[in-house]
């Protein structure tokens, strides 16, 4: 199988083309007795017919791919507008599928290759719009039986109805006489009707002065004082909208306020929650922490009463403690000074007794200590670096001295401050007359 026939098998207008031609069979016009309605409905079944019978006849190879496209396109617009036509009964779209049709003519005729087929696709065709002719003139003489029975119903009551208009006549007879001649125990209808129209005339004359009273112009009439009463109802009645809607307004936020305050009634009738309760229970609250804070101050200030007559030796003692420990670091520095100095001491001493190292018969060899000149003269050398050494460890020795002698007086001073005050209150409890 060819490309062309798969893509003529497979296109999507053959499932457009199929509904269309249901939809038209299922299609009827609403009054047969239109004759431009049947015609357009007949015409447009003759031409999807024609052309249903034409695609059966072409070859699909001979028809570029494009021409389907747009035969579906005409197709679906076409379908919509016969779909429309049977949702709204609008004759219109019937109008506008035709036209749609004769554009479904111009791609499938030039096509058509077989004559023989295109006659068949022709009667086919004409039978189509013949039968779609026939059915209107089948459903006209049906309607046209039904208006004849209709009309002889209508005779035969009309004739029933005559026999009744000839008892209303002499029924009208009879009232004629009884209302404009009379007899001669009742006076005519007509001179009843004359006497009562005096009488209305009477009555005319007091409701026109009514009326002039009621009606008339000016400020003294009725109407105008009803028409201010009701300007002044009207107001009124804005007023007292106003004023209910706001009342309204009101009501409603003090029920809220209310609720709020006394709270939501149960279903025993309790009032729970609410501000009333809280603020019951927040004071509650406030009355014991206040019992506790009573307590709390009489302890503390009792404690308080009881540690202030130490406060002032403790407060002492502390500077005391606190000069004591800051001599602390100065005695670290001035002995690390000492020490230092020593050190340098010791080593500047060992260095001159050693005159060389790794010589060939031993590997230190010391300076001779029995020439004495050679030995003065190398300490003289070295003066200028033991002298201030030596003031430095005795500058060292002595001021550490006196900050140790600072701080043991400081801590001297720290231990009478912290024992004064159990010396004064064992003094006190002793209770001995001076």
């Amino acid at each position: 199988m060819s490309r062309w026939l798969e893509e003529f098998d497979n296109h999507p207008f053959q499932n457009v083309w199929s509904n269309l031609k249901t939809t038209i069979e299922d299609s009827q016009v609403d009054d047969e007795t239109i004759i431009t309605n049947v015609e357009e409905l007949a015409r447009l079944r003759k031409v999807i017919t024609f052309l249903d019978v034409l695609i059966d006849s072409i070859d699909p190879e001979l028809v570029p791919l494009t021409t389907w496209d747009s035969f579906r396109t005409q197709s679906q617009s076409c379908l919509q507008e016969i779909t429309n036509y049977n949702n709204n009964r609008n004759i219109q779209h019937v109008i506008k599928a035709n036209t749609y049709a004769d554009n479904l003519l111009t791609y499938v005729r030039p096509y058509t290759v077989e004559s023989a087929k295109a006659v068949k696709a022709t009667q086919a065709a004409f039978r189509g719009y013949s039968k779609t002719v026939a059915q209107g003139l089948e459903n006209f003489k049906r309607k046209s039986t039904e208006y004849l029975d209709e009309f002889e119903e209508y005779r035969n009551s009309t004739e029933e109805k005559y026999s009744e208009l000839k008892g209303f006549h002499a029924e009208i007879t009879d009232l004629r006489q009884q209302y404009f001649v009379g007899n001669e125990s009742e006076d005519a209808l007509e001179s009843k009707i004359d006497s009562m129209f005096t009488k209305f005339s009477d009555y005319y004359s007091q409701i026109s002065d009514y009326q002039t009273e009621l009606l008339g112009s000016g400020s003294d009439s009725i109407k105008e004082i009803i028409e201010e009463a009701k300007v002044e109802s009207e107001d009124s009645k804005k007023l007292i909208e106003t004023m209910l809607h706001d009342t309204e307004s009101k009501l409603k936020e003090l029920k809220l306020f209310y609720r709020d305050v006394h709270g939501i009634e149960d279903e025993d009738g309790n009032l729970n929650g609410g501000l009333k309760l809280e603020i019951s229970k927040r004071k509650e609250e406030l009355d014991s922490f206040k019992k506790q804070q009573q307590i709390r101050y009489q302890a503390l200030n009792s404690q308080i009463e009881e540690l202030l007559p130490g406060a002032t030796s403790a407060g002492l003692a502390t500077a005391y403690r606190v000069m004591r420990k800051s001599f602390s670091k100065p005695i670290k520095q001035y002995s690390y000074l000492f020490y230092s100095a020593v050190s340098i001491l010791t080593l500047t001493a060992l260095l001159s007794s050693i005159d060389s190292f790794w010589t060939a018969n031993e590997i230190i060899k010391f300076v001779d200590i029995t020439d004495l000149s050679g030995l003065l003269n190398s300490l003289i050398h070295k003066l200028p670096i033991i002298v201030p050494v030596v003031w430095l460890a005795l500058f060292a020795s002595k001021r550490r001295s006196e900050v140790q002698r600072l701080q043991q007086e400081y801590a001297h001073k720290e231990a009478l401050a912290k024992s004064y005050q159990n010396f004064k209150t064992q003094i006190d409890n002793l209770n001995v007359p001076v």
